[in-house]
């Protein structure tokens, strides 16, 4: 492998800008590596998706080629959102699927994400040992008389069809939805209506281009949703980003509120409706999130940034619900993978239980100011920069978490420093209950760590 392409092989996915870094003949070979990676865990087929990017379609047939030649077969999932790929792979007990996608990042991004039958994405280990095939070309390819077989296949009414073995409700609310024109754009709003809602909805018609607002949902790029909200009687309105992983909510009024606050209204629901109590949040997720976890009698447990720790940990901590601070969220009870398609229907279900609208509910949980900045870095640099910042915090007063990156929390509030898994950029996220404490952070430490991670 040519060392300039190394960095497309991340944490947890494989993610690069069409034909520069990633192109047809790597999707190909990486497809060859992935396939032999299935020969010797003793899978026979595997589920392969993707989203709409307009390089989604040729780089999707291109790892189909690459998996065929090692003797896999494959059922392929055409243009859908990522639930529903991973979802024919969980119904039909196959060993794995693969999803062509860049998630939120711009148009000309692409890449591919790995998951496990169950939905438990690749651990950065298993990504490791994915990459070392492909690197030495390790590859367990057969003959011509023995290439994998593939058939083109909808799994969207067998979804349908679970989904409504897990949910229902006590009557036809009105919600308002905002696809930004990427992969939910191609069930929605179908897929609500037939489980019996009225769907308001904007941005609902696919296009790469991401004509309306960036794929990355946000407070700034939901705007428009929030306008529309509020020009319409709903329960609450959502946004998505470009491959329906992620979900970003407003109350009813249009107000935009962080996936924080959205993971605590349904870990309450949860803790006050089922018997087990653990609870994972990411390390970005805020410390009076942790706090009222705690006050309301959950076990919360802090793990590191990635959709793989997120639905690893889910399963290895029995926990009832997990959340991070982008949007990703899982719930076990439906799915061991992060489908933001469900995360509507889990709102539904906690305002039914608590009788309030969203915005009364939003009331009772606590006031936090949380910003994060994000810094250019290299990837070549960027773990580098996060040991040169832990040597910098060593010795300053708080306690020091190196879990994922690395946090100060004292008397004031919480720095957290960290390297992006998905792109060029080291995150600093300060947080603290109030503007006099952020301001104390913020002036004692924002500069002197930009100067280090921008050196």
């Amino acid at each position: 492998m040519a060392a300039s392409h190394d960095h497309i092989f991340r944490a947890y996915d494989v993610r690069g800008i069409f034909n520069k870094d990633l192109d047809v003949s790597i999707m190909q070979k990486i497809g060859i590596a992935f396939g032999t990676y299935m020969k010797q865990k003793n899978g026979i087929t595997i589920t392969l998706g993707g989203d709409i990017r307009a390089s989604t379609n040729i780089l999707q047939h291109a790892f189909l080629s690459g998996i065929l030649t090692t003797g896999v077969n494959c059922e392929l999932v055409k243009e859908s959102p990522l639930g529903i790929t991973l979802f024919n792979s969980f119904n039909k007990n196959y060993i794995a699927s693969a999803f062509i996608t860049a998630s939120h990042l711009p148009p000309d991004w692409n890449g591919i994400k790995f998951y496990w039958g169950e939905g438990i994405g690749f651990s950065p280990e298993e990504n490791e040992e994915l990459y070392q095939i492909y690197k030495k070309n390790l590859f367990e390819q057969t003959d011509v008389f023995n290439l994998g077989s593939y058939k083109i296949i909808d799994p969207y009414s067998d979804y349908v069809s679970y989904l409504k073995t897990k949910f229902n409700f006590q009557k036809n609310y009105n919600i308002a939805i905002d696809c930004g024109n990427g992969a939910t754009s191609l069930v929605i709003p179908e897929l609500y209506e037939e489980l019996g809602f009225d769907v308001s909805h904007i941005f609902s018609e696919p296009d790469h281009n991401f004509p309306n607002r960036t794929s990355e949902p946000t407070e700034e790029s939901l705007s428009q949703l929030s306008t529309f909200v509020k020009d319409s009687n709903v329960l609450f309105g959502a946004g998505f980003d470009g491959d329906g992983d992620r979900c970003v909510f407003t109350d009813e009024n249009g107000i935009v509120i962080s996936s924080d606050i959205y993971g605590l209204i349904i870990s309450e629901y949860l803790i006050q409706t089922q018997s087990e109590k653990n609870i994972l949040i990411n390390m970005e997720c805020s410390l009076s999130m942790e706090d009222y976890l705690k006050s309301i009698g959950a076990n919360p447990s802090r793990i590191k940034v990635g959709h793989s720790f997120l639905s690893l940990e889910a399963k290895n901590q029995n926990a009832i619900w997990g959340i991070e601070s982008s949007g990703h969220a899982i719930y076990p009870n439906v799915f061991l993978f992060d489908d933001a398609l469900i995360l509507p229907l889990m709102l539904v279900n906690a305002l039914e239980y608590f009788n309030l609208p969203l915005s009364k509910l939003l009331e009772r949980y606590p006031p936090s100011i949380k910003k994060r900045y994000d810094l250019k870095c290299d990837d070549k640099y960027k773990f580098q920069r996060i040991k040169d910042v832990i040597q910098y915090l060593d010795n300053k007063d708080g306690y020091l978490n190196t879990l994922d990156g690395v946090a100060l929390t004292n008397d004031n509030g919480r720095i957290l420093v960290r390297a992006s898994n998905t792109s060029p950029k080291v995150r600093i996220t300060i947080e603290a209950l109030n503007q006099q404490n952020y301001d104390i952070i913020e002036r004692e430490y924002l500069n002197d760590l930009t100067d280090i991670i921008q050196i």
